[in-house]
């Protein structure tokens, strides 16, 4: 299902259709996943207009860098591809941000559709013009306004979210039957394409929510030989629940944790959808950015806009005070007045210099606005949703 604020915006999309319960789907012209195919220009057209409105909208927050976390025909998730969206706008000259597609890993697919991702890279590599295929400038007098669009690194989504009970975590959730989520991606699978991906020069981009897919991503990294690590700098996101066991293995394996610090606060439904479900034991894994910053462990914010505020300050006033600030909450609520694990809040310095801003900028994904590829059809105010996904569509 998907929020009704979306509705509106969804339904007037080529392709899309939104059924009576408020479920998306996505029409096709195969009757299976089997890669990329042409848009139309009706499809162009509308989707670059959304790009526009959405690259206007960030940059009246100061935002010139994102990286749009799924970049394909996510069919599961109601999510169109929007890569000839990108090269368009990246070819007429209109796109000003400098932006990295994380191309999506279709779980139906296999191992079979690298060679697809490949030739997208190369695609793109060639529209910029004086970029290599690890996206380094080399020089070619073209490497300007075409070469603002690069696809680099691709994105495996582990699990789903715990307010759906499919974040995948390591022991069941309360009340539920023996229920504790699944990972979407087998294992033996992910270890071969995160190995054949990483050998290629791709940066990987694990969506984990759960213990378990934090844990599974980690297992799949250390697999990888120690310099595809390090200059891969790959990225874990979202996590929310990381067991103790887990902690140290971040610094060891060069692996980024990417935060959406505005997620770490209580409300609504971190005290009705999550903690009643975890209990008191695993409700403490939530979130721990502070923990990992002082481990060493290399630390990069994310927004998950339209879900959240694409705004810069406020996710950094939320991973300083771990609660809300009131031009977001409620004033006088729990969420801008208790701290959600206030001792895993970071200082103001950190924040802004060492984990968050200036680190963000080092990254070759410039994962300082992490946008996904449906908030580019709609001019959805990027204050109108904040808190996590509650529908199976905006599982990054």
């Amino acid at each position: 299902m998907i929020p009704t604020l979306l509705e509106p915006v969804l339904a007037a999309l080529p392709g899309i259709t939104v059924t009576p319960d408020l479920s998306v789907s996505v029409q096709s012209s195969t009757t299976e996943s089997t890669g990329p195919h042409t848009p139309s220009d009706a499809f162009l057209q509308e989707t670059g207009a959304g790009l526009l409105a959405a690259q206007a909208d960030l940059h009246s927050l100061g935002i010139t860098r994102f990286q749009d976390a799924c970049v394909g025909a996510a069919a599961e998730l109601g999510i169109p591809d929007v890569f000839d969206t990108y090269r368009q706008a990246a070819a007429d000259g209109v796109l000003t941000c400098h932006v990295v597609g994380a191309l999506w890993w279709d779980r139906s697919r296999g191992l079979g559709q690298i060679d697809d991702l490949l030739a997208r890279r190369e695609r793109a590599d060639r529209d910029a013009g004086g970029r290599d295929t690890g996206g380094r400038d080399t020089g070619g007098r073209d490497a300007g306004a075409r070469g603002r669009f690069r696809a680099t690194t691709v994105k495996l989504m582990l699990d789903g979210v715990c307010e759906t009970f499919t974040a995948a975590m390591s022991a069941p959730y309360l009340g539920r039957h023996g229920e504790r989520g699944r990972l979407f991606i087998d294992q033996d699978t992910l270890r071969e394409a995160t190995g054949r991906l990483a050998a290629e020069g791709f940066q990987l981009h694990f969506h984990a929510i759960g213990d378990l897919a934090v844990s599974t991503a980690l297992d799949a990294l250390e697999a990888l030989p120690a310099e595809q690590r390090r200059a891969g700098r790959h990225h874990l996101a979202h996590l929310q629940f990381i067991a103790p066991r887990d902690m140290g293995r971040f610094r060891a394996l060069d692996a980024v944790a990417n935060f959406q610090p505005l997620w770490a606060c209580n409300e609504p439904q971190m005290e009705e959808l999550t903690l009643p479900f975890v209990g008191p034991e695993r409700a403490a894994w939530q979130y721990l950015i502070g923990s990992l910053a002082r481990s060493g462990t290399r630390i990069a914010f994310g927004s998950d806009w339209p879900i959240s505020s694409a705004d810069p300050l406020q996710e950094m006033h939320v991973a300083v005070n771990r609660m809300l600030s009131t031009r977001l909450g409620e004033p006088g609520s729990v969420e801008t007045t208790m701290p959600l694990l206030p001792e895993e809040a970071i200082t103001i310095s950190a924040a802004t210099a060492k984990q968050a801003m200036k680190r963000v900028e080092k990254e070759r994904t410039s994962h300082h606005a992490a946008v996904r590829n449906h908030t580019l059809k709609t001019r959805v105010s990027a204050n109108a949703a904040r808190g996590r996904p509650m529908s199976s569509m905006h599982q990054e």
